[in-house]
């Protein structure tokens, strides 16, 4: 009787042994899983290309991304042709995909495909994302003559060029950045008046 009982002790053991190892097994597979369901947040199935989802809405103001006016609302009286910095719509600056990169050209600057409707004053902006490989991209200044200022991705030197539609210069890039409709205010603030016009993000 002894043994049995021994026996039976070590059986339940055994059996509870399991039941922990199974329990922290399903555990893992939970994690893994709740970690590819935050990332399918930040992705968007549904956009052409399997771009980012964001969640700029028409009417939201812009507001400086960066620098020492990060946060402030954006003046046009405050750009010259040339000028370009990366925004985001207020209130919104959690979300990466919503980075969006404000240039200032000459108004008849603008070429196909460029929609000019989207603009105003000069004013065009696209996504701030590579659709290479998702960086930020940045903003080539040529003071001589502004309209020939493009935007560079530095991670693979993929080249845009804003006054044709961002459309790809040079670099792996597989696509241009996509445009987003903005206007100047009667009290010459900035604010965007559309979605992005194609897919956003990486598109390899």
């Amino acid at each position: 009787m002894v043994e049995r009982r021994t026996d039976n002790t070590e059986e339940k053991a055994g059996i509870s042994r399991r039941r922990f190892a199974l329990g922290l097994l399903i555990a893992s597979v939970a994690g893994a899983v709740g970690s590819v369901f935050s990332v399918l947040k930040v992705l968007s199935p549904d956009k052409k290309g399997g771009g980012y989802v964001t969640t700029i809405k028409p009417g939201d103001r812009l507001i400086y991304a960066k620098g020492e006016n990060q946060g402030g609302t954006i003046k046009a009286s405050s750009f010259k042709a040339g000028d370009a910095v990366l925004v985001y719509p207020e209130g919104k600056t959690s979300n990466p995909a919503n980075l969006v990169q404000l240039i200032k050209l000459d108004a008849n600057a603008f070429k196909p495909p460029t929609d000019v409707s989207l603009t105003d004053r000069g004013f065009v902006a696209y996504s701030a994302i590579c659709t290479h490989l998702g960086c930020i991209v940045s903003w080539v200044e040529n003071e001589q003559s502004p309209g020939s200022s493009f935007s560079e991705c530095f991670c693979h030197n993929s080249i845009f060029d804003p006054a044709s539609g961002a459309k790809v210069m040079g670099g792996p890039a597989p696509i241009a950045l996509a445009q987003i409709g903005v206007k100047v205010t009667d009290d010459g603030l900035l604010v965007f008046t559309s979605d992005f016009n194609g897919p956003i993000g990486p598109q390899v």
